[in-house]
């Protein structure tokens, strides 16, 4: 009786320290302005668990990182990711040269390499929403075979720029581009940001003002120059390709009700290419299906990410 006595005490001690050590595992959020090879500034934070997968969010044309807080504030991905999102070059509180000589795609790798070496992640996934999921023909092309980073997802993602973009994006959104590049027509300029803005959710009439507002300001930190500069920047999508066909995980999340990116045509484009593929079309989703379907989102994400977690490498 004595000796489980004893042990009740050592018992309760274990699970004291197992609980102690997970909550010290969490991170509180980290934010850190890096420099990337070129100098360019980049801004970027981190949360979540440590001891968990590490995944990396980038956003889209005329965001910030800002606009993933729905899931960077989901605790049943926080608890299990250690989560990191940063401005892509040009855009938010990242720097803004304004010369093409800064847009090629070794830059676009240096920004991920800064972000790996600083936050010291490991095998990290890359998730890349909308024009964000060009980024991914950066990692393929600058980055050492087999590829440093334990998968890809496509979140209503634009795969590459190049020819595949007149067969992937919407008239609506091609309509946006020259008032978003525009130079000498502030009007336009200011009227095509908020135009934007409107068919980013499914259910735009329903999303507070102050969330719009938001988003607002967020296309508003992208200078027209740096618009062009990212949308008319060159990527040879072979080494992507190559990479899929060696067994790169995708992992494809699109919204039904995209009104910029066609998820069907970006599945039918890019699912033959990779090797190990897993899709999903959202029923209602628009362009930010990670706020019209959040929930939906989560799930899929961390148990796709979990799968292939414990799985052996491509």
């Amino acid at each position: 009786m004595r000796l489980l006595l004893l042990a009740v005490p050592l018992s309760l001690s274990l699970l004291s320290y197992a609980a102690d050590a997970a909550l010290g595992a969490l991170s509180a959020t980290l934010k850190l302005t890096l420099k990337s090879r070129d100098g360019t500034a980049v801004y970027a934070e981190a949360t979540g668990n440590k001891n968990g997968p590490h995944v990396i969010f980038a956003h889209g044309l005329a965001c910030t990182n800002a606009a993933f807080d729905p899931l960077f504030n989901d605790a049943k991905l926080t608890s299990s990711l250690y989560m990191v999102r940063y401005d892509t070059r040009g855009h938010g509180l990242s720097g803004k040269p304004l010369t093409s000589d800064f847009y090629t795609t070794d830059r676009y790798a240096d920004d991920l390499k800064a972000v790996i070496a600083a936050f010291r992640l490991n095998k990290p996934f890359f998730v890349g929403w909308s024009l964000a999921g060009a980024i991914s023909a950066d990692i393929a092309s600058n980055f050492p075979q087999p590829l440093p980073f334990s998968g890809l997802v496509y979140m209503a993602s634009l795969p590459y720029i190049g020819d595949i973009l007149p067969k992937v994006a919407t008239a609506k959104v091609l309509s946006f581009l020259p008032g978003l590049q525009a130079t000498d027509d502030a009007t336009l300029s200011l009227k095509t940001r908020i135009d934007f803005v409107e068919t980013l959710s499914a259910q735009t009439a329903t999303v507070p003002y102050a969330t719009k507002l938001a988003w607002v300001g967020s296309a508003v930190y992208l200078p027209p120059t740096v618009a062009n500069l990212a949308l008319s920047r060159t990527q040879d999508p072979k080494a992507l390709l190559a990479a899929g066909a060696a067994g790169w995980p995708l992992l494809i999340l699109h919204g039904t009700a995209d009104l910029q990116i066609n998820g069907t045509a970006v599945i039918a484009n890019m699912k033959p290419a990779f090797k190990n593929v897993e899709t999903h079309l959202l029923q209602g989703a628009g362009h930010i299906p990670f706020y019209d379907a959040e929930s939906n989102v989560a799930t899929l994400l961390l148990a796709w990410i979990t799968r292939i977690s414990t799985t052996k490498p491509y």
